[in-house]
């Protein structure tokens, strides 16, 4: 190749070089051109917050403990910061709000809110500091008892009165129980039947009170005289402020029973061999067992000595046919009543007509001055030479 050609490519190929140099020389400049632009429209959509600068959030309640009350609500709010002025607490969304101070003090703020309808509430905590920063919410739920509540309660029951041979009377109580009402949501609250509140009159013509707890099942009345009555206390659930009582219901005392438990057999005429026969069924006051004098083997008079446990009084005999094996028309169609004090000298209280063919209760009214220690019961005629009898019972 000449010296002339060669000249002519480098010539050639300088020229190229230069103008690539060029285009990307204005590339450049373009790309810095779009970039700066692009940047100032994002600049554009972020101003508005830089300019206002960093937000800054007043410190939240801690923890707060709820109380479901009678058409009320109390919140214990626990603050662990200085920092803070008011605390606002709204509820019905947002609708109903209340301002509790805090003046930067920490501890245990309480609030009872009150006239509340009966449901299920969701409430929010907002706290302020002193320079009207606020704080992001704290929410929890509550919930308020009403007359929805209270009508689904009911008296805890009696099972029976009875009197000791200190002639105290006691009050023997159904156990405890737990309604578990649905009574606002979908959610079984842990409802609990605190306490009974027991009143009556003592000899000396003062109204006492005595408390009797859900987990008791018996209370003893001293120096009762009248008018005993009762009301049931409950609490809707373990967080309750509140307690929801029963109306009082006055109690029938006609039939205050002697307990049967104190006493014990002194002596006796026979029975027939066997436990389901023994004397000792004719004291446990149950109608369902029987005593059976000796078949074959014995005679009226047919009796037995009853040791009460004490010296008691009482007004009334009540006197049980038995209902073993369906009933038994062998009891006695007359009877008799002695008392004595010291198992010794007896007093008469009376021979009385005994209805055998009846399974109810038959009661015998007597006139006993001062009180007695045993009771003699003999069996003076009936249909065969033995007996059978049911249980017999004393009524204070």
């Amino acid at each position: 190749m000449n010296l002339f050609k060669i000249k002519y490519l480098q010539v050639f190929s300088e020229g190229i070089r230069r103008n690539l140099l060029k285009i990307m020389f204005i590339n450049c400049i373009l790309l810095a051109l779009i970039g700066q632009q692009s940047c100032s429209k994002m600049n554009d959509l972020h101003k508005p917050y830089l300019d206002e600068g960093e937000y800054i959030y007043a410190e939240k309640v801690d923890t707060v403990e709820v109380g479901s009350g009678n058409e009320r609500i109390q919140l214990k709010m626990h603050i662990n910061s200085e920092s803070i002025k008011t605390a606002r607490i709204f509820w019905n969304n947002n609708m109903d709000s209340v301002d509790v101070d805090i003046n930067f003090q920490k501890g245990v703020f309480n609030k009872i809110i009150t006239d509340l309808n009966e449901q299920q509430y969701i409430f929010r905590f907002v706290t302020f500091d002193g320079f009207g920063n606020k704080s992001l919410p704290y929410e929890t739920e509550g919930v308020v008892y009403g007359s929805n509540y209270q009508n689904t309660i009911s008296n805890r029951t009696i099972t029976s009165l009875t009197a000791n041979s200190n002639n105290e009377i006691i009050v023997n109580w159904a156990e405890n129980f737990d309604n578990n009402i649905e009574a606002i949501s979908t959610e079984n609250f842990d409802e609990k039947l605190d306490h009974t509140t027991v009143l009556f009159t003592d000899i000396n013509g003062t109204e006492i009170t005595n408390k009797v707890l859900g987990s008791d099942l018996s209370n003893v009345l001293t120096d009762f005289s009248s008018d005993l009555k009762y009301n049931t206390g409950f609490l809707p659930d373990s967080t309750s402020i509140d307690f929801f009582y029963t109306d009082f219901v006055s109690v029938n005392t006609d039939r205050i029973l002697l307990d049967v438990n104190e006493w014990s057999i002194e002596d006796f005429s026979s029975e027939h061999p066997g436990g389901d026969n023994t004397v000792r069924n004719f004291i446990d006051g149950n109608q369902g067992t029987r005593w059976h004098s000796c078949a074959g083997c014995s005679s009226y008079p047919h009796w037995v000595v009853i040791n009460l446990g004490g010296d008691v009084s009482f007004s009334s005999v009540e006197i049980f046919r038995t209902t073993f094996e369906g009933g038994d028309s062998r009891a006695p169609d007359k009877f008799q009543l002695e008392v004595s004090t010291d198992n010794a000298t007896w007093v008469d209280l009376g021979t009385f007509d005994f209805d055998r063919f009846s399974d109810d209760g038959q009661i015998f009214p007597v006139d006993l001055s001062g009180t007695a220690h045993y009771l003699r019961f003999t069996g003076t005629e009936g249909p065969e030479n033995n007996m059978v009898l049911g249980a017999i019972q004393l009524l204070k």
